[in-house]
């Protein structure tokens, strides 16, 4: 199912994967943007030098994942993640486009702070 593929793709920017600049340079589209959770937007270029560049990272916990999908070669990947203790809760949108390749890359993703739930 194309929600099971995108969401592996998705969890390997949250793992080891996101230290691999060819890993990096294979996934992340070449106009990539993304709005980050601190309200930034950075380009592809910045994002992986900004991912290589990490010293250590939290382990980040996703989960809730739905799929839009807006054709053959276009979905919209949405969940929401935190960290362990559950602090830094955001909801995450990833826009996915199809390569001629046939291979998946992300193209644009945001992270918003997610509300306290009462």
């Amino acid at each position: 199912m194309l929600i099971d593929e995108l969401r592996r793709l998705e969890c390997s920017l949250h793992g080891a994967m996101r230290y691999d600049r060819e890993w990096l340079e294979q996934l992340l589209h070449p106009q990539f943007l993304e709005i980050t959770r601190s309200g930034l937007t950075v380009n592809r270029s910045q994002t992986i030098t900004s991912l290589l560049s990490e010293k250590t990272t939290r382990s980040i916990f996703s989960r809730d994942f739905m799929l839009t999908e807006l054709g053959r070669c276009s979905a919209i990947l949405h969940y929401r993640t935190s960290y362990a203790d559950n602090s830094h809760q955001a909801l995450r949108s990833s826009h996915w486009l199809l390569s001629a390749e046939k291979q998946w890359m992300l193209i644009f993703h945001q992270g918003t702070p997610a509300a306290d739930v009462l």
